[in-house]
């Protein structure tokens, strides 16, 4: 057997030398580090100013990574050609001092370590540790970052598009139009495609500056939206991060609160806020977004050991166009940093120029970062490392490849062993994983439970685990059954199963479409874009593993990307695994790999003839376009048919995320009035303004219908449920339901106890 402990195609040792004639490489002593220290403990007390707080993130977000990337010995060329490593090694350091600071300051007799001071001084001391023990560095850990900053001026100009698009946001927010938050997009377009087009006049570091400005882009014009955060997930998760602001300290034990486990949700975003000064509402709608934008530079930096500058530009292009990448990411933020580390834990494992120590130090730390992070990303990264790894040892036996790679397998157990500690003896958090497996062990994994009577397994293959809707009369009826099976402590009131209050469909609105066959056109490239891209990367890992000539790192690329797509088929046909992991995330998560070997295939396929170049570039150009056309909402923007937050103050979206003052001020309200034992309920997003304010997670029922309300409980009611008179509920997990609000049983039946006009709180 043999066991490669050595990273992937490491570069000779002559190779590695310095040319002659090699420009002298400028040093950076530690006192320069020390100093820059200095300078952030001198910043830190003035924070209140905005402009201290523009350089104190940034600043937070880079210095803590040097020190520590010089302190594993990791080459400064790795890291010049693979900037994403610094930002990662900050949140690695920023991670471990928060920790730090908030188990040993009790001890010490601080009541709230997660504080301004305490927390400058634990990030202090760790890095003057690091910095001592990097003083006899070698010459290579040195980053000579003056050749890809050369010009700064010229590679400011792409970050102007996220800043019009975050004014389109504020625009929208005030109740203006969307013409700024409209061009913002197109010019997103047309930077993409000008990069991909031209990318021969641009330098890596521009090409870089413009995928990272890009996904900025369109984050932020999710992001911003609202007077508070945008998305489902991320209202628990505030509401986690400013318990922590508030108690100033945080609890390892976190039995059934799996978010509240995850210090990318708790100790990590209240450092930053502590330290740079920045409100929490603006870490996760600002500083968080622009730390997941840098994935498409992971993928970028990936590529380019594979492929040429063009075609790696266009596989990090693939993650900005993806399907509700920018909806998706802002509305999870543990998930925001967790797959910024994975890209650097999969670049880590297969960097070729990190010495052997280096690698494995960084990736084991990178690995436990993202334990850290979110336990979906990690439980995926943990099969997908697995799968690959039972991969790579059957294909070395007719391959040239190693049967086993230190470094993946270091990740491997890393991952494995930390996951184990950190969601059961650490923080008893696996309640999630528990209840996965029980459903497994009493139902299987439930393949394809979409399909239809009489149906084919192809068509339920395609339809996927997506939510199916039901008739609001049928809803009513399952859902009654259900709570006198399942909950008899509840008491509906009587004569709640009238027909006068039987419930009645309610579609959420949808502006009418313009110019049918183009929409219709346009709606289908986008359809078929993706289709082809799935399948131009199960065609493309399989040649990179297979191909006699690939290089090693070329076929561990391809290892991982087939493991992707098993994984990927897997939670597709079943409903069981749908139901415990987000499919979209899922595909995100695994198009950081997939996108290698959809670009790998167009560029063998353009080949060295002109004429099949030029279609393949310009089916890609084509591809990429409708792409982004159809998932950043400018095709319902546009041609109606459907409206995305980003681009409208109406829609399905809108409804469902979108929170605003007066829904926020009833929520302070009722989380202020209820006691603890009684009953509140809220329809399936009115939850959210209530769960962000109050945190009222027991208790909180989602189904507001005459025939399920408790005769004494609460019932919080949102601008969705008010203005637009629908509310929604989703049942079994599978079926989604919208209907007229039971407002005219409620107004008969409950005291009106709270009104602000657009958000109300009835009770008896």
């Amino acid at each position: 057997m043999t066991v490669s402990l050595k990273p992937l195609e490491r570069a000779s040792r002559n190779a590695r030398r310095a040319p002659r004639h090699a420009a002298p490489v400028t040093r950076t002593t530690p006192a320069a580090y020390a100093g820059a220290l200095i300078l952030i403990a001198l910043l830190v007390p003035l924070h209140r100013w905005w402009a201290v707080q523009v350089l104190l993130v940034p600043a937070l977000l880079v210095v803590p990574g040097l020190i520590l990337l010089r302190a594993l010995r990791v080459p400064g060329r790795a890291v010049g050609s693979f900037p994403v490593y610094v930002p990662c090694a900050s949140i690695v350091v920023l991670f471990g001092s928060g920790l730090a600071v908030d188990l040993i300051g009790p001890l010490l007799g601080a009541k709230e370590p997660i504080r301004t001071g305490p927390l400058l001084l634990g990030l202090a001391v760790i890095c003057l540790g690091l910095l001592a023990t990097s003083i006899d560095a070698p010459p290579n850990v040195e980053i000579q970052w003056s050749s890809a900053f050369a010009k700064p001026a010229r590679l400011v100009w792409p970050l102007v598009i996220p800043l019009i698009a975050a004014a389109g946001s504020l625009r929208l927010n005030s109740g203006h139009g969307n013409g700024l938050a409209l061009t913002a997009l197109f010019a997103c377009a047309t930077i993409i495609g000008t990069g991909f087009i031209f990318y021969s006049r641009f330098s890596n570091t521009l090409l870089a500056v413009i995928l990272y400005a890009a996904e900025l882009t369109t984050m932020w014009s999710y992001s911003l939206r609202g007077d508070l955060v945008y998305g489902f997930d991320i209202a628990t998760e505030y509401y986690d991060l400013n318990r922590t602001v508030l108690t100033g300290i945080w609890h390892t034990t976190h039995s059934g609160d799996a978010y509240g486990a995850m210090l990318s949700v708790t100790v990590f975003p209240a450092e930053l806020h502590f330290l740079s000064g920045v409100p929490t509402l603006l870490v996760l709608k600002l500083v968080y977004p622009a730390i997941s934008s840098l994935l498409p530079l992971g993928v970028f930096g990936l590529a380019r050991r594979i492929l040429s500058r063009r075609w790696a530009f266009a596989a990090a292009a693939f993650i900005v166009m993806q399907p509700s990448f920018a909806q998706e990411i802002p509305a999870a933020a543990r998930q925001e940093v967790a797959l910024v580390l994975f890209g650097a834990l999969i670049m880590a494992m297969l960097d070729r120029r990190l010495p052997r120590r280096s690698q494995l130090a960084l990736v084991a730390l990178l690995s436990l970062a993202m334990v850290m992070s979110h336990y979906s990303t990690t439980y995926v990264a943990v099969l997908l490392l697995l799968f690959t790894l039972l991969m790579q040892f059957a294909v070395s036996w007719f391959r040239k490849l190693p049967h086993v790679t230190g470094a993946v397998a270091v990740t491997f157990l890393v991952s494995l062993a930390g996951a184990v500690l950190w969601y059961g003896p650490v923080t008893h958090s696996a309640a999630h994983l528990d209840q996965v497996a029980q459903t497994v062990d009493a139902t299987g994994l439930n393949f394809l439970p979409n399909q239809a009577a009489g149906g084919g397994s192809l068509s339920a293959y395609l339809q996927g685990n997506t939510e199916t809707p039901i008739s609001a009369t049928r809803y009513e009826q399952l859902v009654a059954i259900e709570y006198t099976n399942n909950d008899p402590f509840i008491v509906p009131l009587f004569g709640a199963d009238s027909k006068v209050y039987s419930l009645r469909d309610s579609p959420a609105p949808a502006p009418p479409v313009k110019l049918k066959p183009v929409h219709s056109a346009l709606s289908l490239g986008s359809v078929v874009s993706q289709q082809l891209i799935y399948l131009l990367a199960a065609i493309g890992a399989l040649l990179m593993v297979l191909r006699r000539k690939s290089s090693v790192t070329t076929r561990y690329i391809g290892l991982l990307a087939l493991a992707a797509l098993f994984f990927l088929v897997l939670i597709r046909l079943s409903g069981t695994l749908a139901a415990a992991y987000n499919q979209e995330r899922a595909l995100l998560q695994a198009m950081m790999i997939l996108a290698i070997p959809v670009c790998w295939s167009l560029q063998r396929l353009s080949g060295w003839r002109k004429r099949r170049r030029s279609f393949v570039l310009a089916a890609a150009a084509a591809s990429l376009t409708l792409m982004f056309i159809g998932t950043s909402g400018i095709l319902g923007a546009v041609l109606g048919g459907g409206t995305a937050t980003n681009l409208a103050n109406s829609g399905e979206d809108f409804e469902r995320f979108y929170m605003t003052a007066p829904e926020l001020a009833s929520a302070r309200w009722l989380g202020q009035s209820v006691r603890p034992g009684q009953l509140v309920y809220a329809d399936r997003y009115a939850q959210l303004p209530l769960v962000a304010m109050t945190g009222i997670t027991g208790g909180l029922f989602n189904d507001v219908t005459p025939r399920t309300i408790d005769q004494y409980a609460w019932v919080y009611a949102s601008t969705s449920n008010i203005v637009d008179h629908r509310a929604r509920a989703l049942f079994n997990g599978q079926d989604s339901v919208t209907y007229v609000f039971p407002a005219g049983f409620l107004d008969a039946n409950y005291d009106l106890v709270y009104t602000n006009g657009s958000s109300e709180v009835f009770h008896r």
